[in-house]
């Protein structure tokens, strides 16, 4: 196989991932909006600007402002259903490793 394939390959992994992390992403924030519509979603003020820095770093991959907004979130009060989700998404998004060499290693052994 070569680079190319193998960089190919890797890409195409990597687009997959984002864009599964990306529906989800989407479909939580559809969740919260929805839960706080029918009354099923008690936050504070706080939390409500920290749900928006939370999505908008997850957006622009900012890890530190991921880590430090999901604090926040946690700290102004109970977390549950669905914003609970979207904190676990956005850990995840946190810890993308966006690097290829440990793919591509993978993808040479394929």
């Amino acid at each position: 196989m070569t680079a190319e394939e193998m960089t190919n390959r890797y890409l195409q992994r990597l687009d997959k991932r984002l864009w599964a992390y990306g529906m989800a992403l989407d479909q939580t924030v559809a969740d919260i909006i929805h839960d706080y519509d029918s009354d099923c979603l008690n936050v504070t003020e706080a939390q409500w600007q920290d749900i928006a820095v939370l999505v908008e770093n997850i957006a622009q991959a900012n890890t530190r402002m991921i880590h430090e907004a999901s604090d926040s979130i946690y700290a102004d009060g109970e977390v549950s259903g669905s914003l609970l989700k979207l904190l676990e998404l956005a850990n995840h998004f946190a810890r993308l490793d966006f690097s290829e060499t440990p793919l591509i290693k993978q993808e040479a052994k394929a």
